[in-house]
Formats: C-alpha cells, structure tokens, sequence
C-alpha cells in the first residue's frame, strides 16, 4: 500500500495523457513549421509530407534504439519488441528516424536537406520539451536520490514510488524542459541570423546536446553499456555536440591559424573535463584533483583564445571576450569553492563543474560559428 496515490496516466478514452502530449506537440511542431516554410515559398504541403514520414520512421526507430541497447531483455520474448505501450522509445533513435524522413522528404520535394532540418529543428525541441512532461505523469526519467530535506521540494526534486515509500529524486525531466525552452528561444534567435543553410539544425544538435550531456549524468534510468556508470545518450550526446564544433571549424578552413585551433582545443577540454567528473561522482572520488587542474585549464583556454583574437584582430573586442570572460568568472568561482572539497560529497559541484564546461563548449561553436568566421558568400547561404 503507498502512503500517497500514483498519478492517473490514463487521459481519457483509454488514451494516455503521454499520448495527448506527444500529439498535441506534433500539432503545435506543424503549425511552426508550416509558417516558416511558407515565409521561405516552399511547396505548399511539404510539412505535412514530412510528418507522415516522420511520425512511423521516428517511433521505429526509437524502438530500435533501445531494443538494440536492452536486447538482453528481448532474447526471450521477441513478440515484447512491438509493445511500445509498456514503455522502451529512445530520443536520439526517434531523431535518427526523423533524419530518414526529411531525406525521403527532401528529394521527393527537390529541396535542400539542411533547408527542411533547419524548419524542423525548432519545432523538434519545443516537442521534446513538452514531452518530458509525459514523463512527469509516468513518473519517470528522474534523477538522483535527495536526501537533504532543504532540497525535497519541486521544481528541484520531485516525488517517486518506491515499493511502498515515496521518495525524493532529483526531477531531471524538469530540467531538461527548461533547457529545451532555452535552446528553443536561441533557435529562433540564430534563425533570424542565420548565415548559412544548417545553421539552425547544427545549433540545435549543440545547444541540445551540451544541455542532455549534463543532464543525462544525474538520471537514475539511463541505457547504459560497458559499466553502469557509462550512459550512452550521455556518450553520443557529448560526442555529437563536439562533432558541430569540429563541423564549424573545418568549414573556415581557409582561415586556420592559432586563433580559430584554440576553440576546437578548448572544445575538447570541455568533454574531457565533464566526464572526469562523471566517474568521479560515479565512483572514482580520486579524480577531484584531476578535475580540478583540468578546469582550471578550461580558464587558461578562455584567457589564450581573448589573447589570440586581440593579437590577431589588433584591437580588443568586448563583444567576443564578455561571454567568455563570464563563463571564466564562473570557472574560477568554481574553483575557488573546490579548495578542500577532495573528501567531500562532491554530486552537486560536479554537475556545476559540468554545466561550466559544456556552457564554454557552446561558447567555442559560436566563436567558430560568428565571430572568428568570415562572412559566408551568397553560395553558402
């Protein structure tokens, strides 16, 4: 017996309020969607050719993904792969899937793939966000357990059943809506200055991906493989996010010299930084110190690339060091609260040790992205 009622998943008519979420933010992704390729004169029924595509490709392919990383659980009863309402739908297979259809879509239509990616990209993450909160109703997708009763309380914690007791977990889907109604806010703004064709696609894999690799750390329900400790859209995410960095770099080729190297180098720092922290919260407490010096590398990082630009652009630019020297203001707090913390419970510094890291990787694909990049020609837009 539970000391409190579970939530009612069921909406109405049998049908799930997961379900009444999911197709209400469809709804939603395709009026976006349709206005913005109206305002770019693409063909009249597009967007809807896209959903029906999308809608079957990305719930196989969700599917697929986490059958593919719990197939242990599926050797048995093959026959359970296809009961999708018992739960088992993974993101990153469902934007796989999506991907597959807007290939499909756009050489049906005959129109450039990064054009359709970069309509569909800010209905995507508006989706995603409302979805999460599927997952509240679920009771699902929470985090680590809080046992300080100053934190027990929600929008920081939220309240999970466990056998006949409920108890506090940190309310991880939360988080990640709010991060998708940011990264939605800025895909509207770089639509707006938009420079090339993908642009918008590739700030939503990075903005996206930045936010989920912190995120992804603190969940209690993850896919994971090799170790339990080893999370696999924590991995990929980390991964993809500094392949658009990479992406952003090589494509200012014509100009590499020490100035545009320095982000892609710090870049790496950053991953490097947030997954020394995850297996020293995960179980290695013995890589504070090593956590430490490669923060504090990440602030040396920071002060060479605003060296480097004002060497090379012979004046010194507020607009470009601001958010850097922001994000070193952060680090060196950091830092500064680190002193004597080695034999300390160091769960919530590490998250902030992380979010410092991946807000410098965002940092590092603008710089490649805007300032350090010269002015694309009409060709390239």
């Amino acid at each position: 017996m539970l000391s409190r009622p579970l939530l009612d998943r069921i909406a109405f008519f049998g049908i799930s309020w997961y379900a009444v979420l999911i197709v209400g933010a469809i709804l939603i992704g395709l009026v976006l969607c349709n206005r913005e390729a109206q305002r770019q004169h693409l063909p009249q029924d597009i967007m809807v050719d896209f959903l029906l595509y999308a809608i079957p490709l990305a719930i196989i392919g969700a599917r697929l993904y986490y059958v593919l990383f719990r197939f242990d659980i599926y050797v048995e009863d093959p026959m359970a792969i296809f009961d999708i309402r018992s739960g088992g739908l993974a993101i990153y297979g469902g934007i796989l899937g999506g991907l597959l259809a807007a290939r499909i879509v756009s050489r049906k239509h005959d129109v450039p793939l990064s054009t359709l990616l970069d309509i569909v990209a800010p209905a995507l993450v508006l989706g995603q966000g409302i979805g999460r909160w599927g997952n509240y109703i679920n009771m699902e997708a929470y985090g680590l357990r809080i046992s300080e009763e100053a934190l027990q309380f929600f929008p920081f914690a939220v309240e999970i059943p466990v056998g006949d007791v409920w108890y506090w977990h940190m309310a991880t889907f939360f988080y990640e809506f709010c991060w998708d109604m940011l990264v939605f806010v800025l895909l509207l703004f770089v639509r707006r200055n938009c420079r090339r064709r993908g642009d918008v696609f590739c700030w939503y894999l990075l903005s996206y991906c930045a936010g989920r690799t912190v995120i992804e750390g603190l969940r209690n329900d993850s896919l994971t493989f090799i170790s339990e400790f080893v999370r696999i859209s924590q991995v990929l995410s980390a991964i993809v996010a500094l392949c658009v960095v990479v992406y952003f770099f090589l494509r200012i080729r014509d100009r590499i010299s020490a100035v545009t190297i320095a982000p892609l180098v710090s870049a790496v720092l950053c991953v490097v930084t947030t997954f020394l922290g995850e297996f020293e919260r995960g179980a290695y407490s013995s890589l504070f110190t090593i956590s430490q010096f490669s923060l504090a590398a990440l602030l040396l990082s920071q002060l060479v690339i605003i060296a480097l630009w004002t060497l090379d652009s012979g004046r010194f630019d507020l607009r470009t060091a601001l958010p850097l020297l922001l994000c070193g203001c952060l680090i060196a707090a950091l830092l500064v609260l680190g002193i004597g913390r080695a034999n300390e419970d160091n769960t919530y510094y590490v998250t902030l040790r992380q979010c410092a890291a991946m807000l410098q990787l965002i940092l590092c694909g603008w710089l490649l992205c805007y300032p350090f990049c010269p002015n694309p020609s009409e060709s390239e837009r």
